[in-house]
């Protein structure tokens, strides 16, 4: 997400209740023994997603007394730890016609309905369609999980919002829009060569691709009522990166310069969670967001010098503090110092390190090596003492 000039991004953590016994389970959204992430609300993914459950394993099954059973559902978290949903589907749904009490079964078929539905939002409108009838049933099956719900009604604003919007396919995005629209129409096709040239530049700096497996970027073009209906983000947000690419419009000839900015900004986001995964700290993931913007020159002198003015004399967030998505945050002055601090930090390292750490850093999360780990077995200092450097006492 964009702040405006800008953007944020999320992770949040769920804690449930498990066979009688009380457990924190770690996943990667959608969850599982191994895979995705998902997201809870509007997020970037690099910026906003959610870890949830895993499913329940048999040495977590202590009720279980069918060893058939018990091998069935060891079978489809194997199947889901591939991505193999139908497959993980038939075996968790055979487990609970066979063993209908186990709640344990349900919850992991409703794991793999929402990673399912996930998968499909991707997809063109049929698919996505099939990704809200999924997540009813997710939701059926597991109506505690509160983050399927608000996943759901994510959906249903989506679709709702986006009902009639043509679809404008390109190498590699499909750009989703209102025809009926002539200030947005008559200049889609700059927006399309703007994204298109960000992609191969991002491509470049960092060796990956998010549509190298296929799968086009989803970018959706509103109306700020619209923006704001799917989204649920405060004013202050400039656009959004959940998965698709989502920014607000009212008159795109007079806004094409910060529209393409926007749009460069979210992107990167993309780029970032198909390189770094998901535990990528916020202020990593914007203030990297944000020194891109104008291309790999970094940004223009206006842009640190309108930073350093939002920062003023307050003192800097700890980073702590900025490791998650600043989506919920409702202090305007509060979002911007964030987004400010964070790209000052970002344009500290850049100068007197190199971009090339910054790429380390973003890569070590695949590794599960954090930022600060990677950044001090590279440069032998603490990354937060950095903070004294950037920000002096004034």
């Amino acid at each position: 997400m964009r702040f405006r000039f800008t953007l944020a991004a999320a992770l949040v953590a769920l804690v449930v209740l498990l066979v009688g016994r009380q457990f924190l389970e770690s996943f990667r959204a959608p969850s599982g023994p191994a895979g995705p992430q998902m997201p809870d609300g509007p997020t970037d993914q690099g910026a906003l997603f959610t870890p949830e459950p895993a499913p329940v394993g048999e040495a977590n099954l202590p009720s279980l007394s069918a060893p058939a059973w018990v091998a069935r559902n060891k079978a489809g978290i194997e199947a889901l730890d591939k991505d193999a949903f139908e497959e993980a589907a038939e075996h968790f749904s055979a487990c609970l016609a066979g063993r209908p009490d186990e709640v344990v079964y349900a919850r992991n078929l409703a794991e793999t309905y929402a990673r399912w539905a996930m998968s499909l939002q991707a997809g063109d409108a049929w698919d996505r369609t099939r990704s809200i009838d999924l997540l009813e049933q997710a939701v059926g099956l597991h109506p505690e999980r509160l983050d399927l719900s608000d996943l759901l009604g994510r959906y249903r604003r989506s679709e709702e919002a986006e009902e009639g919007f043509f679809t404008r396919h390109t190498l590699h995005f499909e750009v989703a829009f209102d025809l009926n629209r002539t200030e947005v129409r008559a200049d889609v096709q700059t927006l399309v060569v703007a994204l298109e040239d960000a992609y191969l530049e991002y491509g470049e700096w960092f060796g990956r691709r998010p549509a190298d497996r296929g799968q086009p970027i989803r970018v959706v073009i509103y109306t700020q009522e619209g923006f704001s209906a799917v989204t649920q983000v405060g004013a202050w947000a400039g656009g959004v990166y959940d998965g698709a690419i989502r920014v607000p419009v009212a008159d795109l000839s007079r806004e094409l310069v910060r529209v393409v900015s926007v749009l460069r900004h979210e992107l990167l986001h993309a780029f970032v969670h198909v390189v770094g995964g998901d535990s990528i700290p916020g202020w990593l993931n914007e203030g990297l967001a944000q020194w891109l913007e104008r291309g790999r020159r970094g940004p223009a002198a206006v842009d640190l010098e309108r930073a350093q003015k939002a920062m003023g004399t307050e003192r800097p967030f700890p980073l702590d503090q900025l490791r998650g998505s600043l989506a919920k945050w409702d202090d305007p002055k509060a979002i911007e110092r964030a987004y400010a601090q964070s790209l000052l930090l970002v344009a500290h390292i850049e100068s007197h390190f190199g971009a090339h750490l910054l790429q380390e850093m973003i890569e070590g999360g695949l590794k599960e090596l954090a930022p600060r780990a990677v950044f001090k077995s590279r440069v032998g200092l603490e990354l937060d003492s950095l903070l004294e450097d950037v920000f002096p006492l004034r």
